[in-house]
């Protein structure tokens, strides 16, 4: 591994370090957002990222300045988390918080924006989810989603081979109708794909004039 200070100086150069695990097809659609939506310069940004892991994502966006608050259901992954963030001199910028599979204990209309990596696809009531992640933004505040997506059936077929100790029996990937119930919540929705294997990038906003209730 790459010493902390070379990791600190340039992290975008090292999103293989960041994302944790999911290859360089993840890597590439997270570099693609962060130059055409999310940005590089976070400076001023409060981001909420929901299912933090070990806290790797929360320290790169606290790295490019931003304060972030990481959700996450298992205390002794936040455990991890919290000295992540210490050894990359970030633990100042980020408060990580256990959650119960909700975001109640975050404030509404505070983030500028919310991430997540292979969280919705686990959400039960997709649409009250999304309905709760956008009552957090502020008006016109970013959304960006990564998600297994599930291709062809063949593809399938492929993926039990290679991971054999996986029970795809159990196994959820987001589906189209999933990502269109996302473009009916949000606004400016854009989709990115990759083929092989299959994921989703979706990038959209709160809407600017969002009625809260």
């Amino acid at each position: 591994m790459e010493s902390g200070q070379e990791i600190t100086s340039r992290p975008l150069q090292h999103l293989d370090y960041f994302m944790e695990w999911g290859g360089k097809a993840w890597q590439r659609l997270m570099a693609h957002a962060f130059q055409d939506f999310i940005g590089t310069d976070l400076h001023d940004q409060l981001i909420l990222e929901i299912g933090t892991r070990y806290g790797k994502m929360a320290c790169l966006f606290a790295l490019l300045g931003a304060k972030v608050v990481g959700l996450d259901m298992n205390k002794k992954s936040l455990g991890i988390a919290r000295e992540e963030a210490t050894e990359l001199n970030v633990a100042d910028m980020i408060l990580f918080v256990r959650s119960g599979g909700d975001l109640a204990p975050v404030s509404a209309n505070a983030f500028d924006m919310v991430f997540s990596k292979s969280v919705l696809v686990l959400v039960p009531d997709l649409v009250r989810f999304l309905e709760e992640v956008k009552e957090k933004l502020k008006p016109g505040g970013k959304v960006v989603f990564l998600e297994n997506a599930k291709g062809p059936w063949w593809m399938h077929l492929l993926r039990t081979f290679r991971h054999e100790k996986w029970d795809y029996t159990k196994a959820r990937y987001f589906t189209s109708h999933e990502i269109q119930t996302v473009s009916e919540v949000f606004d400016d929705f854009v989709v990115r794909s990759w083929a092989f294997p299959p994921i989703v990038l979706i990038m959209a906003r709160k809407p600017h004039s969002d009625n809260q209730t």
